[in-house]
């Protein structure tokens, strides 16, 4: 018996495995069969990935929309399937619709509000932060990865490390998404609410970096409207000018672990060799 049927008869005893949707990096996703209908079941074959369980805990007990869970095991997940729920998949013309910004504002507005009280409440938990990739050795690495060594960005950066990493540890946290892609969205089919799924990036940070990461991905009207409808506390000028500096460096670091440069990073490493200095040097002189 594999780790599909394991989990599989714990959660839904009885039920059986319709088809496999996805089997990658240590995580299988399956359609299921029970005699209340179809369900998706979620295996985390690697320790670190079971994150997401606790993840759906903590916003379940928030009160944040989620797809509705059926049951956990402490490596699998039993789901509501999209497919036959309220819900339908979100697509890329989600990313242009005025509606669906409206909706998913709503439910970035909560995750940001609800999350930054839990934490706030909560300082033993530890989660996932963007910004503890920047490190200097993290950023080495990129210059080597990226052959940009001799570009002046790397020596005021060096000089000037503590004290950006200083005010990049000060920025209030609360909970973020931090996976934005409209694959990962489920709207209402009669339009009266949207939510995020697939909770396993979900971690710690700056809800503006997270909002920013939500509107590289739409089109300018919709990312107005989801302005508007946000919302969102009073940024320091400090803090926005910090994170405009760090969030293309968290991109790199990332990109460059990969085995190949990904296309998502492009945009980042074009911001190195004509931006980044410029933003660098802004918040320098704030300091």
């Amino acid at each position: 018996m594999n780790r599909v049927e394991l989990e599989l008869d714990k959660l839904l005893p009885g039920g059986r495995v319709e088809t496999i949707l996805q089997c990658k990096d240590g995580v299988t996703v399956a359609r299921v069969m029970g005699k209340e209908g179809s369900r998706v079941l979620k295996v985390f074959e690697k320790p670190e990935f079971c994150r997401e369980l606790e993840n759906y805990r903590i916003l379940t007990s928030l009160g944040i929309p989620t797809l509705k869970v059926y049951g956990m095991t402490e490596t699998g997940i039993l789901m509501e399937d999209i497919l036959q729920s309220r819900f339908r998949y979100g697509t890329k013309e989600d990313l242009g619709n005025l509606s669906t910004a409206r909706l998913l504002a709503e439910w970035y507005r909560q995750l940001h509000q609800k999350g930054q009280a839990y934490l706030r409440d909560n300082p033993q938990q530890t989660f996932y932060d963007e910004y503890d990739w920047v490190t200097w050795p993290n950023l080495m690495m990129v210059q080597r990865k990226t052959a940009t060594e001799k570009l002046p960005v790397w020596k005021t950066l060096e000089r000037n490390f503590a004290a950006v990493k200083e005010v990049l540890d000060r920025i209030p946290r609360t909970l973020t998404y931090n996976d934005f892609f409209y694959t990962n969205l489920a709207v209402a089919r009669d339009s009266s609410s949207a939510l995020m799924f697939d909770y396993n990036f979900l971690g710690k940070g700056f809800w503006l970096s997270d909002v920013r990461n939500v509107l590289a991905s739409m089109t300018p009207e919709a990312g107005e409207v989801f302005r508007a409808a946000y919302g969102g506390p009073a940024v320091s000028p400090l803090d926005e000018a910090a994170d405009g500096v760090a969030m293309p460096l968290v991109t790199l670091v990332l990109a460059c672990q990969r085995e190949h440069f990904p296309a998502w990073a492009e945009e980042s490493l074009s911001q190195l060799r004509d931006g980044l200095l410029q933003r660098l040097e802004t918040l320098l002189g704030m300091l």
